[in-house]
C-alpha cells in the first residue's frame, strides 16, 4: 500500500511537471510542491515500517547522506529566501548604481523573496522524489515499472510535439501565444531537446535489457514483443522530438546517442544472441535508424539546416569543413565571464536565487546596459557557473554533496569478491549503461545551457539517477 502511494504520487508529480508547461511557469508550480509535501509525509511514515526484501540495497532515511545534504541545502535556500529584499538605488556620492544591504548583513540573502521562493519550488520536489527512489519501502520491480511509464509518457509527449510541429502552430498547446520557439510542453526548445535525449537513453536501456533478458528466459513471446515494440517506438519518438525541437545541441546529442545505441546494441547482442537473433537485431537496428533518418529529414530537414547556417563566418584552422556549420556559442562566453567574476565577488554565500539577472548590468559597460533587456539574459547558460554564483561555495557545496551521494551509489566500491561481482554485473547492465549515458549527456548540455533550471528536467534527472542502483539489482543477482 505504501509503495503504491509513493510510486503513484511520484508519477503524478513528474507527469504534471513535464506536461504542464515543463514546470517553467511559476504560477503552476504550487500543486507540485504541495503534492511533494504529502509524499514526504508518507515517506517519513514509511520509514518506521519494515522494508520489503526487494529493496534490500536501500538505506533508511536517517542513514542516507542524500537526506541530510539535501535537507541542509533546502535550509540554505530558505535562509536566502527569508533574508531577501535588496533595493536598487543611485549612490550620489559614488555616482553609480548600487543595491542596498539585506536585512541581516553577512548572512545568505537574495534580491526578491518571490524569486528566491522559486528555488525552493524547484529543488524541494526534486529532493523528495529522489528520496522516494531510495526508500526501502519502494522495491526494484516498482521502480522498473515506473521507468517504463516515464519512457512511454515521454514518447507520447514527443508525438504531441511532432503534431504541433507539423501543424506549424505558433501557439503552445494551440492556446497560448509565445514569443520564443517551443516544442511540445517546453517553452524553450533546448529544454525539450535535453529532456528527450535523457528519456531516449532510458528507453534504449530498457529496450536492450528486455531484449537480452527475453533471449534467456521463458517470458511469453507476445508480451515481450508488445513491450519491446512500445519501448522502440518511444525511443524513436524521443530522438525525433530532440531533432524537431530545432536545438542545435539537441540535434548533435540526439544523433550521437542514436549512433551509440546502434553500436552498443549490435556489440552486446552479438555476444548474447543466437545466429538468427543476431540477424534480426541487425535488421531491426538498421530499420530503426532508417525510420529515424527519414522521419527527421522528411519533417524538419529544412528547419534543422537553417539552424546550422553560419551567420558570422568563423575560420576553423583544424577543420575547415566546419566553416560552413554554425557552432557559435553566441554570447555565452561573456555571460560565463560575468558569472565567474560575480562568484569571486561573493564567494561564500553567492548573490541569491536569480541574483545574476539583477547584477548583470553592473558588470557591463554603460553602453551595453540595453543588452540585459534581451530574452535569456537572466541566465548564464552554464548551470554550474550560475549555481556557483547564486548559491556561493556553501550552497553549491551542499547541492554538490547531495548529487555526489547519488552518483557514488552508481559505483559500489570493490571491497571484496562479492562486491567485485556486483560492480562487474552492474556495469554490464544495458539500463545502467544507457542511463548513465543519458545523465551524462544532460550534464554536458548544462555546460552550454540551462537544463537544470527546468523543474521537469531537474526532477526527471534526479529520479533516473536515484533509481538506477536499485533498478539494476536484478541483473546483479542473476550474475552471482
Amino acid at each position: 500500500m505504501i509503495q503504491t502511494l509513493l510510486i503513484s504520487g511520484l508519477a503524478l508529480i513528474l507527469s504534471y511537471l513535464t506536461w504542464v508547461w515543463g514546470g517553467l511557469r511559476v504560477a503552476w508550480l504550487p500543486p507540485a510542491v504541495w503534492a511533494s509535501c504529502g509524499l514526504l509525509v508518507i515517506l517519513l511514515a514509511s520509514a518506521w515500517m519494515p522494508a520489503p526484501s526487494a529493496a534490500s540495497r536501500s538505506r533508511p532515511l536517517w542513514r542516507d547522506a542524500f537526506f541530510y545534504s539535501g535537507l541542509l541545502f533546502l535550509g540554505y535556500l530558505a535562509i536566502q529566501w527569508g533574508n531577501a529584499g535588496r533595493v536598487l538605488y543611485f549612490d550620489v556620492g559614488f555616482s553609480e548604481w548600487r543595491y542596498s544591504q539585506p536585512r541581516y548583513a553577512g548572512w545568505p540573502s537574495s534580491f526578491s523573496r518571490a524569486e528566491a521562493a522559486q528555488m525552493l519550488y524547484w529543488f524541494f520536489p526534486a529532493w523528495v522524489l529522489g528520496l522516494v527512489m531510495r526508500s526501502p519501502a519502494v522495491g526494484r520491480d516498482a521502480i522498473v515499472g515506473l521507468l517504463h511509464g516515464l519512457v512511454y509518457s515521454a514518447g507520447l509527449l514527443a508525438a504531441f510535439g511532432v503534431v504541433q510541429f507539423l501543424t506549424q502552430t505558433r501557439l503552445q498547446y494551440w492556446l497560448a501565444p509565445t514569443g520564443d520557439g517551443f516544442f511540445a510542453s517546453f517553452g524553450y526548445t533546448n529544454h525539450a531537446a535535453a529532456y528527450f535525449v535523457l528519456m531516449g537513453a532510458v528507453a534504449a536501456g530498457l529496450l536492450y535489457r528486455g531484449m537480452f533478458r527475453s533471449a534467456s528466459t521463458h517470458e511469453p513471446l507476445g508480451k515481450t514483443q508488445i513491450r519491446n515494440g512500445a519501448l522502440a517506438a518511444s525511443l524513436l519518438l524521443c530522438l525525433v522530438g530532440a531533432n524537431l525541437s530545432l536545438s542545435r545541441a539537441g540535434v548533435i546529442l540526439a544523433w550521437a546517442l542514436a549512433g551509440f545505441v546502434a553500436v552498443y546494441g549490435l556489440v552486446r547482442g552479438w555476444r548474447r544472441l543466437r545466429v538468427v537473433s543476431r540477424l534480426n537485431l541487425a535488421v531491426a537496428t538498421l530499420a530503426v535508424l532508417c525510420v529515424f533518418y527519414f522521419a527527421v529529414a522528411g519533417f524538419g530537414k529544412q528547419e534543422i539546416l537553417k539552424e546550422f547556417e553560419v551567420r558570422k563566418p568563423v575560420h576553423h584552422r583544424l577543420c575547415p569543413a566546419l566553416d560552413k556549420v554554425n557552432l557559435a556559442l553566441s554570447d555565452r562566453p561573456l555571460l560565463d565571464a560575468v558569472a565567474l567574476q560575480m562568484w569571486r565577488d561573493y564567494p561564500v554565500y553567492g548573490v541569491g536565487g536569480w541574483g545574476f539577472s539583477h547584477l548583470l548590468a553592473l558588470y557591463l559597460p554603460r553602453e551595453k546596459w540595453t543588452y540585459v533587456q534581451y530574452p535569456g539574459r537572466a541566465n548564464v547558460h552554464c548551470d554550474i557557473l550560475q549555481f556557483l554564483a547564486e548559491f556561493g561555495v556553501i550552497g553549491f557545496g551542499l547541492m554538490l554533496t547531495a548529487v555526489t551521494s547519488l552518483i557514488v551509489s552508481l559505483f559500489p566500491l570493490p571491497l571484496g569478491e562479492r562486491a567485485r561481482v556486483r560492480v562487474s554485473a552492474t556495469s554490464r547492465d544495458p539500463l545502467w549503461v544507457m542511463g548513465v549515458i543519458g545523465l551524462s549527456l544532460v550534464l554536458i548540455f548544462s555546460l552550454i545551457d540551462l537544463p537544470f533550471r527546468c523543474p521537469a528536467i531537474l526532477c526527471t534527472w534526479m529520479v533516473v539517477l536515484a533509481a538506477l542502483p536499485k533498478a539494476t539489482e536484478a541483473r546483479i543477482r542473476n550474475n552471482r
